[in-house]
């Protein structure tokens, strides 16, 4: 069985495991024998490797695949068995090595990943989108009324400021009684005068 991962040719397996998990959820219900369960897809499947590098290339394929790890980004993942190919995307989620004393160029390896799946695109939310271009036309005319009638309010403000004042017109009202009260107490007797003529 050949299989790589990320471009590195995993040659000397010794085991393969596979997990894959169906997520239920359950449900206690009063009075019924056994749980309500309810299916809520699946789980993304998970692979382990175990294997080993041996040889001169050894600690480079070795260095190859830690690289692969510890950049935590989704890498290939082939895998061809009985004539079939499988190709998905993965990511490595464990690495464990270990090293014998009296084998400089031989490491065991277990290596875990776990099926990579595309999120979704990010919605993008116009919040005026569902908006009536109409209405927006209307609240900015309505806006600019707004602003027209500050405008005016302020003139009327000013204009009222700039009236003369004319003082209190009932101070002079006893000066005009006198007035009156003279001219008049000279027509008493030019009044009786033509009077006297009748």
């Amino acid at each position: 069985m050949t299989v790589e991962l990320g471009g590195i040719t995993l040659e000397h397996l010794t085991q393969v495991s596979v997990e894959e998990r169906a997520r239920l959820v359950q449900y206690a219900v009063p009075g019924m024998g056994g749980d309500l369960a309810q299916m809520l897809g699946r789980a993304s499947v998970v692979v382990l490797f175990q294997g080993i590098f041996y040889g001169e290339n050894a600690v480079d394929d070795l260095n190859q695949l830690r690289g692969a790890y510890l950049e935590h980004k989704p890498v290939d993942f082939f895998t061809e068995a009985v004539g079939e190919g499988y190709f998905t995307q993965v990511l490595i989620s464990k690495l464990m090595i270990s090293q014998h004393a009296g084998l400089p160029d031989q490491f065991d390896f277990s290596c875990e990943v776990v099926e990579y799946v595309e999120p979704p695109e990010p919605v993008v939310v116009d919040p005026f989108g569902a908006l009536d271009a109409g209405l927006l036309d209307e609240a900015s005319a309505f806006i600019d009324d707004v602003q027209n009638a500050l405008e005016q309010v302020s003139q009327l403000t000013d204009l009222i400021a700039n009236i003369p004042s004319f003082g209190n017109p009932t101070e002079r009202l006893p000066k005009m009684l006198s007035d009156y009260q003279g001219s008049v107490s000279g027509a008493e007797s030019l009044f009786s005068s033509i009077k006297e003529l009748f």
